[in-house]
């Protein structure tokens, strides 16, 4: 009876079933049912069913903590960690609650509290798997990823079934830029687990880097992905108040983060006569706000810190703001929150900016992409219809500390031409590495730096070495920089002559960056449209020839400017003006354009519900 009602859904006749067998076995029977809900991805029914075993049993350890791990996957920290506390006052020696508690504990940002629980589960049982995981998620977090992945692998190889240890996997392999791998990785979590959504977000995340899918392929992934997160049952909204149109910008990237760089100078151009607008900041903060952070909260009329709230509870605090437009910037990456808009939190809501594909949820009325990007053919990538704007969806005002750059140029001063990526090495697939040692050995002496904060590891360092060594590029080649602060990041464009556009994944921030600092950068554009960003700003900039059709033209191009010191200079003291004065750095121009996409949409959906 209780297997027929866990099968067909119905809780309270599973619960009556199991009743009858006595109260150890109904804890024990909760707490199975509730993994398999977690396993499923319905985090809110095991939390439920976990509750309702709390509640009957409050002296049982093993029910304590898992409630505390379903809390902690539901973005509640800080209860978790009061659950596992509980837990581990009834029984110190369980290594389960000790691990579930350094996982809380990090996420609050105390790393040495993480760490000492850490040593407490590896004390009490060194060999179980989700102590390893944990021990990897620390060394990932120092910068050591190919320590991580060891410890990854070390978990996997004791508990092969450990869902969460594949995508931990998953995650610090696409980081090294093994897509391949990563993406082997992620799908054996969905094979373990077939309804996990970060299985499937990052397996998501990990193909935009993968040159491989084609788009239905990518299309049916984003399908997959955005229906895991299950509708919220359908509820009205009231009528319209009449008055400004209230904006709601829901991310967890509002700071010095790509993201919100972008974000900062569209959100200072809106037209407070026109949009009331509502900033929803979903990032667990480390630390005071940062100075970018700080003048966004400044610059919106409403700021609201909702990093504690879980998905239907934040749904519900947008619905009770009234908000208009639901607009998100975080879709599947990282910090993103897919369930709130599963919740259908307002009557439009539209992805834009953050996420750089399909969302895949039907609950998502449009992507809101330049025309630039998204090209004739576009809709083939995206289950969402395009809301298409002219020219590009973004743009970018630089840091007030951007540092002047000599005038001469690099090649001049070092006798050498430097060509350089300051890209995230996820994006450094196996084709740009072919393709880059291509150009180096085309223009002799030539010099490649590439900088991130993974290459502080040496591990990682001398990796990305020896995939540079099969095409006939020596360590002598390669300068492998970790990152700094940002002024000094963008102070070193100083050395580079030419930069280098990754693919499939283009560069953005890094791409007007580049731009900025009088450095151009040359890029070889697919059509999926996340590998046409730095395509759609040269364009903009009146620069075609910085664009390429392919491999061998990209090769004879570098080459060709490489040589061309004349041409170099030009831009060296020309394209930062250039970049400032063109519909780039123009915000209020895409703040216009942005309302009025709000506007005519919010005007459209009235018009059918008079017409219904």
């Amino acid at each position: 009876m209780a297997v027929a009602a866990q099968g067909s859904g119905d809780l309270r006749g599973f619960e009556s079933a199991c009743a009858a067998a006595g109260a150890d076995r109904l804890l024990v029977a909760r707490l199975a049912l509730a993994q398999q809900h977690r396993a499923a991805g319905d985090t809110a029914l095991a939390e439920a069913v976990l509750r309702l075993a709390v509640v009957a049993a409050p002296r049982s350890a093993a029910a304590l903590t898992n409630h505390g791990l379903l809390l902690y996957e539901s973005g509640r920290p800080a209860e978790a960690a009061e659950r596992h506390r509980a837990a581990l006052a009834l029984e110190p020696g369980l290594a389960a609650a000790w691990v579930n508690l350094a996982l809380a504990l990090r996420q609050l940002g105390d790393a040495a509290g993480a760490a000492a629980a850490d040593q407490q589960a590896l004390r009490l049982d060194p060999e179980q798997a989700a102590v390893h995981v944990n021990a990897g998620i620390a060394l990932q977090a120092q910068g050591r990823l190919f320590d991580a992945i060891a410890a990854y692998r070390y978990a996997l190889a004791r508990d092969p079934h450990l869902t969460e240890g594949w995508i931990n996997l998953g995650v610090a392999l696409l980081g090294s830029g093994d897509v391949a791998s990563a993406r082997a990785a992620l799908t054996q979590a969905l094979r373990c687990a077939p309804r996990d959504r970060r299985a499937a977000s990052n397996l998501l995340l990990a193909m935009q880097y993968d040159p491989t899918p084609a788009a239905s392929e990518l299309r049916q992934a984003a399908a997959h992905a955005g229906g895991l997160w299950p509708a919220a049952e359908s509820l009205p909204f009231p009528r319209r108040r009449a008055g400004r149109l209230r904006i709601g910008y829901l991310s967890g990237d509002f700071w010095q983060h790509p993201v919100g760089w972008l974000f900062a100078p569209l959100l200072a151009a809106h037209d407070r006569d026109a949009v009331e607008v509502h900033c929803f900041d979903h990032r667990r903060q480390p630390g005071p706000p940062d100075a970018l952070a700080q003048q966004m909260r400044r610059d919106a009329e409403h700021w609201h810190e909702v990093a504690s709230l879980d998905d239907p509870a934040l749904g519900q605090r947008i619905r009770r703001h009234a908000i208009d437009v639901l607009v998100d910037l975080s879709g599947h990456t990282e910090h993103g929150r897919p369930g709130v808009l599963a919740q259908r939190a307002a009557p439009v809501q539209l992805s834009w900016l953050g996420w750089f594909a399909s969302t895949g949820l039907a609950e998502v009325d449009a992507v809101v992409l330049g025309d630039r990007l998204a090209g004739p053919g576009a809709e083939a990538f995206f289950t969402e219809p395009l809301e298409r704007l002219p020219g590009l969806h973004f743009v970018y005002q630089p840091p007030a500390y951007l540092p002047p750059f000599a005038s001469s140029l690099p090649s001049q001063r070092m006798g050498v031409v430097s060509f350089g990526s300051f890209n995230n090495p996820a994006k450094l697939g196996d084709a740009a590495v072919a393709l880059w040692s291509r150009v180096l050995l085309r223009v002799p002496a030539s010099r490649l730096i590439l900088k991130w904060a993974s290459f502080a590891d040496p591990a990682f360092a001398e990796h990305t070495r020896r995939r540079f060594a099969p095409h006939g590029i020596g360590a002598d080649r390669l300068e492998l920089r970790p990152a700094s602060p940002h002024a000094a990041m963008l102070a070193e464009y100083d050395e580079i002559d030419i930069a280098f556009d990754p693919f499939p994944f283009s560069g953005l921030q890094t791409t007007l960056e580049a731009l900025c600092m009088g450095v151009p950068v040359l890029t070889l554009p697919w059509q999926r449209p996340v590998s046409r960003q730095t395509l759609a700003i040269v364009q903009s900039l009146g620069l075609p020839e910085l664009a390429v059709d392919t491999p061998q033209e990209f090769v004879e191009r570098a080459a060709a400017l490489a040589a061309d010191t004349e041409r170099r200079a030009i831009w060296r003291s020309s394209l930062r003006g250039r970049l400032l004065a063109s519909p780039l750095a123009q915000a209020t121009g895409l703040a216009r354009a942005l309302e009025a996409v709000y506007a005519r949409r919010v005007a459209a959906l009235q018009a059918g519900e008079v017409s219904a």
